[in-house]
């Protein structure tokens, strides 16, 4: 019985593991790629970060920086990540 249960268990995790690594280029970036992307906006638009997602658009993912400014408006900035450029 323990040892069924085990290897239950590792045939989930082999096929979740498996599922998101097959979705992770259409709906995930790299840590990296995500803190760029902030500092990008926050250099752009200085403030207080209120939120940050990761969109698709278009067929391409962006990162979405929502940011506080000085007069205590939020503010959206786009990023591009492949680019690390703010999009217009």
């Amino acid at each position: 019985m323990k040892g069924t249960t085990l290897a239950a268990i590792f045939t989930a995790a082999a096929l979740l593991f498996s599922f998101n690594s097959a979705f992770a280029g259409n709906e995930g970036l790299p840590a990296s790629q995500v803190i760029a992307a902030i500092n990008t906006a926050t250099a752009a638009t200085p403030g207080l970060i209120h939120e940050v997602e990761i969109e698709q658009k278009l067929g391409k993912l962006i990162v979405e920086v929502k940011i506080i400014d000085a007069k205590g408006q939020k503010v959206k900035v786009r990023i591009d990540p492949e680019k690390n450029a703010v999009m217009q």
